[in-house]
């Protein structure tokens, strides 16, 4: 008998987009560098959630989020003034202030506050499953998300759809969180995709589900998510493996959400093992 356990965890492992940079240093950053053409920023009327919108092709306007800051890199001066001019009047809009601005090493970083705590995070959509060459797919993909943003409460303070060579075409949003000890551990905008197939059922009232994308692509909002598949011979021996996993989550200090265990249709053979 081939059992196969799938579990579902509130994983809080960091990542490279979520890096959390309290004390950006020179040489961290530059190793997270997109190495790009330096991308006009052009503003349309804003949409009826009330943030900021229009479309990007200057790289270096893209905006990344981290704690109670903003930062890209820039190559000169004059990208530096574009990037705080650009997202200073956005933040003042939504009632931050702006604390500081910092330029060196190639990095631009802007400090904010915000009357009530809440932080700036971001999500771009370009790995969902959408007509890249329909801008009314994208324009659809993109309303969906910020729709799902307002109905939870999360105020979106800007959405600009992306036009470089970097990218497909597609769109990111910026919107207002509270913040967490770690970004892993934020309700926020997010996407699990990792590969594999997502039971859908096990994460039905842990998050927030906004687009069952396809079968192994989930956007929600929530924590961030981990999702694990694991063989074994033998039902005694899948509660074994549960077990193990459940004490390797509170040990690293994740939550373990839901497993389901289930026979698979066909023998799986694993060099000389066969489940």
């Amino acid at each position: 008998m081939k059992i196969s356990v799938a579990i579902a965890a509130l994983a809080l492992c960091a990542s490279a987009n979520a890096a959390e940079l309290s004390d950006i240093r020179p040489d961290d950053a530059r190793a997270l560098k997109t190495e790009a053409p330096a991308p006009v920023l052009q503003y349309e009327p804003a949409a009826k959630c009330g943030q900021v919108s229009g479309e990007i092709t200057k790289l270096h306007l893209l905006a990344q989020t981290t704690k109670s800051q903003l930062f890209n890199f820039v190559d000169t001066q004059a990208e530096f003034r574009e990037f705080v001019e650009m997202w200073t009047p956005i933040l003042e809009k939504f009632g931050m202030k702006v604390t500081g601005t910092e330029y060196a090493n190639e990095l631009a970083v802007i400090k904010y506050e915000s009357p009530d705590g809440r932080v700036v995070r971001d999500f771009m959509g370009e790995k969902l499953n959408y007509d890249a060459l329909s801008p009314a797919d994208i324009a659809k993909t993109q309303h969906q998300l910020l729709e799902s943003l307002e109905r939870a409460g999360m105020t979106p303070i800007a959405s600009f759809t992306i036009k470089h060579e970097v990218f497909r075409p597609t769109f990111n949003i910026y919107f207002l969180t509270r913040p967490e000890e770690t970004m892993e551990r934020e309700v926020q905008l997010r996407q699990l995709n990792n590969g594999d197939d997502i039971d859908f059922d096990l994460l039905a009232g842990a998050v927030n589900i906004v687009r069952k994308d396809s079968d192994f692509s989930l956007v929600y909002i929530g924590r961030e998510l981990g999702f694990k598949a694991k063989l074994a011979a033998s039902e005694a021996e899948a509660a074994m493996k549960l077990a193990d996993y459940k004490k390797f989550l509170s040990d690293n200090k994740k939550d373990f959400i839901a497993a389901r265990t289930y026979k698979l249709d066909e023998p799986f053979v694993v060099v000389d093992h066969t489940y």
